[in-house]
């Protein structure tokens, strides 16, 4: 049997135990991840666009075309040119929602690489930002550069 001095010890330890143990349960929740529906996706914008289909959450086939600010240092000129790539390599989307991929790619005889990135929200729609960067070389005086980020629509796998 135990004595009274060793309960008044005992019984504060175990309900402090007990209510941080509720505490660490309670705050192990569930997150549920951010949808990423199955379908065709794509935003047109002038002449930029963006597309890319989603399965199973996996995302395929990214395809874009951007336009990039140019500029070159031989004559100082600055103007825009299209760069596109296609059929970028997917991957599976996180509970985040959010999806990228580095790239590497050749488009008009210029050598790009960058980064494309998908984000679904539960609210505000899925955005779509894809980012190019074509470094002069030793042949070529022209440095370019371009971002685009659109909000993007959803459709049909088919």
């Amino acid at each position: 049997m135990l004595k009274r001095p060793l309960l008044t010890y005992l019984v504060p330890l175990s309900i402090i135990a007990v209510v941080l143990a509720g505490a660490a349960i309670s705050a192990a929740r569930y997150v549920r991840p951010a949808p990423a529906p199955n379908g065709r996706y794509g935003a047109v914008e002038g002449n930029q666009v963006i597309l890319f289909k989603v399965r199973n959450r996996v995302v395929s086939d990214f395809t874009f075309n951007i336009d990039m600010d140019c500029h070159n240092s031989e004559t100082g000129e600055d103007y825009v040119r299209d760069f596109d790539a296609h059929e970028i390599e997917g991957g599976r989307v996180g509970f985040d929602g959010r999806w990228g991929r580095h790239y590497s790619g050749e488009s008009n005889l210029r050598q790009g690489n960058g980064r494309v990135e998908v984000h679904f929200t539960r609210n505000r729609g899925v955005f779509a930002s894809v980012s190019t960067v074509v470094p002069g070389d030793a042949d070529s005086f022209e440095t370019c550069y371009g971002f685009t980020d659109l909000k993007v629509e959803h459709g049909p796998l088919g």
